[in-house]
């Protein structure tokens, strides 16, 4: 059954179109030559008036133009197929993959939790479990958040709640907040210009950032170093996002916007549910925005970028 799947492969199966399709197309010349040549034998034997010069040839034409016609349907279709393919796979490993990511904090608070009624921590032990569960709560919080804003953003619906406001405040003070939730051997720059504003809803620029964040110490070479940075670019608020990390292919560089991908590599099993970025274009979309990224390559860091438009400060009465 495996060899069979094998053989029977999408690339062939168009092969195995394209091959029938060149067949049909041979049979139907071939057919519509030896009848047309019989049948102006016959018509200029006893009937020469039903002789219909040119109009015989459109019948060849149009013959021609609905094989074509079927062809392009039948590539619309291995196309759609392809893709719900493709579709079908990434959702099967994102299920796994989201499985495993909602298993291994419980696993983590069952054991703290046992271990706390089983053996009484002293106080200073005790901290330490509870800033764990902690973490682990906020883990969990955060990637169910994920699944929910992916499932909007997929349905289009709700629409953004965007307000004028200030861009360089709202950053620092997430900046600020999320600073005591890194880990201790993160390192976190920021060089945000300040009274930069803009239409934007402060909860999506928060999901913008917090996936940015996760992703630069989830992909790390040991300690995370990040630098983000917000400057002003003609009329656009422009946010770069740096990290020191395993970098991305050029390969994969667009690859991994889509919903559910996840970037490999090689004997590394890393956690991450293939949202995050797929999060943050749509978001910066929705604020009419643009988002890309820059790699030189694997182990060469990535940086991503996010331009919003920018709008004037009512302080300067209407410069920007």
């Amino acid at each position: 059954m495996k060899t069979w799947r094998r053989v029977i492969n999408p690339l062939m199966a168009l092969i195995g179109i394209q091959l029938a399709w060149v067949l049909v197309v041979v049979c139907w010349v071939t057919w519509f030559l030896q009848n047309h040549r019989k049948l102006r034998l016959l018509a200029e034997k006893y009937h020469p008036e039903l002789l219909l010069g040119r109009y015989d040839w459109l019948l060849l034409i149009e013959g021609l133009i609905l094989l074509i016609a079927i062809l392009a349907g039948v590539y619309v279709i291995f196309i759609y197929w392809r893709r719900q393919t493709s579709l079908y796979r990434a959702q099967k490993q994102f299920i796994s993959q989201v499985s495993h990511e909602l298993r291994s904090p419980l696993a983590s608070l069952q054991l703290h939790l046992e271990t706390i009624r089983m053996r009484k921590p002293d106080p200073a032990q005790m901290q330490d479990f509870l800033d764990t569960m902690l973490d682990d709560t906020v883990r969990l919080n955060n990637m169910v958040d994920n699944l929910l804003t992916a499932n909007r953003l997929e349905q289009r619906w709700p629409r953004l709640d965007l307000r004028h406001g200030n861009l360089s405040e709202t950053i620092e003070q997430y900046l600020q907040q999320q600073a005591a939730s890194l880990p201790e051997d993160c390192s976190l720059e920021a060089d945000i210009e300040p009274n930069l504003f803009c239409r934007f809803e402060p909860h999506a620029i928060e999901i913008i950032l917090r996936n940015l964040l996760e992703n630069a110490i989830l992909y790390a070479n040991g300690p995370a170093r990040i630098r983000v940075e917000l400057a002003s670019e003609r009329h656009r608020c422009h946010l770069r996002v740096t990290d020191q990390g395993r970098g991305i292919a050029l390969k994969e560089q667009k690859k991994v916007f889509r919903m559910f991908y996840r970037g490999r590599h090689e004997g590394e099993t890393i956690r991450g549910s293939g949202l995050g970025l797929f999060i943050v274009k749509t978001l910066a979309w929705r604020h009419k925005g643009k988002v890309w990224l820059e790699s030189k390559g694997v182990d060469q860091g990535t940086t991503v970028h996010v331009l919003l438009p920018r709008t004037f400060d009512p302080s300067t009465g209407g410069a920007p």
